[in-house]
């Protein structure tokens, strides 16, 4: 063998034998490495599973709370019902669908009636029970289809899709009256209230579930007017009322800021032999687009409106000035009940009369039998005040309202006044009967009596002979501007001169 061989063999057997030791020591590199490869695999597998199963159950969890969120947002949390915005959302699909195809919507807008009078007795734990229990009462009532609604403290709102025409929508009304009427079992307690219900359908010119909302509430508040525990349908003449009502009362405010337009008429009144003795001052006002507007349609939109105070003010500082003119007369102007919210209106009175120079005791105060219901203390106090200043205070239409002994024994009057009601020409001896007998009450508690509305030679003799002390009315005049008092009480002496010569 030659040494060129020789070296190649030894050169190959070291390679080999290095070859053999290098795989001898991967095995045994493998052999200490592969368990803990194979561990930490394990392990990543483990915490990528965990992972997963959190990120699962995050997302779940995410989701739930996502949609709790979401009931809440669209739910009522006291009586699970929709809100006014899932109500709104439905509506305004159901109004979609209509007019694609045709499909009827009604809207049902409910308020409660005597509600306050549960929380006030029951406390608002029970009116809270007695909210949840209507709620399943109205949900029992209705299809899977139709949506009920709280949208606010006691009121409540009924989607109703395909209704079957208004007497569909009317049977349901009832039954919903009817429903509610039955007393709620609170505790050991029971409470009874009743529902006012405005409906409203559908039309092609409503395109807003927030038209339709309105249109509801508008007819709503007609149920309320109506007497409550009822319901009414709606008509376009109600929304034309509403405007009317929105276009008096911007024109009031503006009369107010301006100070013209509103003013008084003066009515006179006179003694049982005709004579003047005194003018009432009726509110008078001649709107720039709707003309002469009564009394009956203005005072009530200022009450609502909170500007009832300044109007009678200005009503009242009027009525002085006219009894300065002719300290004869006594002249006699209407409070409204709201004014008596104030506590200051005694002395703001005083303080008027005294800046006209007015004696106290030449001005009479006319006040409603409504004033004694809705402001009982208040109204006796303040009554108490005005008469210890000089006025005198006048119970306007005595007999029409809620009229009794107790009241005029309770608060402190000086005149009444009886309504035209009482005088029916038809049954002449029945109504002077009955206008004897109130009369003979007011004398018996040392009260003038002053019939209204006398229009005619036999009404005035019918009050005459029932006794009454004074008499008002268009048989006499009607009410003037304080610029033609003058010549009114120059003709009436001038004929009296005549008749007694």
């Amino acid at each position: 063998m030659s040494a060129a061989v020789a070296t190649l063999v030894l050169t190959n057997f070291a390679t080999v034998t290095v070859v053999r030791d290098g795989a001898r020591q991967g095995l045994e590199l493998f052999d200490t490495i592969w368990p803990i490869a194979l561990t930490s695999a394990v392990a990543v597998i483990l915490v990528m599973s965990l992972l997963h199963r959190s990120l699962v159950e995050l997302v779940q969890e995410l989701e739930h709370r996502e949609a709790a969120a979401q009931h809440l947002a669209l739910h009522d949390q006291l009586t699970s019902l929709a809100n006014r915005a899932l109500l709104e959302d439905r509506l305004g699909q159901a109004l979609t669908r209509y007019r694609r195809t045709g499909e009827q919507v009604a809207l049902l807008m409910l308020d409660l009636d005597r509600f306050k009078q549960v929380n006030d007795t029951l406390g608002h734990n029970a009116g809270d029970r007695l909210v949840q229990e209507v709620g399943e009462r109205l949900r029992s009532l209705v299809r899977e289809t139709d949506t009920v609604a709280r949208i606010g403290g006691d009121e409540f709102a009924i989607v109703q899709i395909s209704p079957k025409g208004e007497a569909d929508i009317r049977r349901l009304c009832e039954r919903i009256i009817e429903v509610i009427r039955k007393p709620f079992v609170i505790g050991d307690r029971e409470a009874r209230v009743g529902v006012s219900i405005g409906a409203v359908f559908a039309s092609r010119e409503v395109f807003e579930a927030s038209e339709l909302l309105r249109k509801a509430d508008i007819t709503m508040y007609r149920a309320k007017a109506a007497g409550r525990d009822c319901f009414r349908i709606f008509t376009e003449a109600m929304d034309a009322d509403v405007q009317r009502r929105d276009q008096i009362e911007s024109s009031l405010r503006t009369e107010l800021r301006d100070g013209s337009g509103l003013h008084l008429h003066f009515q006179p009144i006179v003694d049982s032999g005709g004579a003047p003795v005194g003018l009432e001052g009726l509110l008078r006002w001649n709107h720039a687009i709707l003309g002469a507007l009564p009394p009956a349609e203005v005072i009530p939109i200022a009450e609502e409106c909170g500007i009832i105070d300044e109007i009678g003010l200005i009503a009242f500082r009027e009525a002085c000035r006219v009894a300065r003119r002719w300290p004869d007369l006594v002249v006699a102007v209407n409070l409204s009940p709201v004014q008596f919210r104030g506590a200051a209106l005694p002395a703001t009175l005083r303080r008027i009369a005294g800046e006209e120079e007015v004696d106290p005791t030449q001005l009479e105060l006319e006040i409603t039998e409504g004033l004694f219901i809705e402001h009982g203390t208040l109204c006796a106090q303040a009554m108490q005040e005005m008469r210890r200043a000089g006025f005198r205070i006048v119970l306007d239409d005595f007999g029409t309202g809620y009229s009794s002994l107790s009241c005029l024994r309770t608060f402190p009057v000086d005149k009444i006044k009886l309504d035209h009601s009482f005088i029916d020409l038809a049954e002449r001896d029945q109504s002077v009967a009955i206008i004897r007998a109130a009369a003979t009450l007011g004398h018996a508690m040392g009260l003038e009596v002053v019939a209204e509305g006398i229009s005619c030679a036999e009404e005035e003799q019918i009050a005459l002979e029932a006794g009454c002390d004074a008499l008002q009315g268009y048989h006499y005049a009607a009410a003037m501007p304080a610029d033609e008092i003058a010549a009114w009480l120059e003709a009436r002496r001038s004929s009296a001169i005549s008749d007694a010569a």
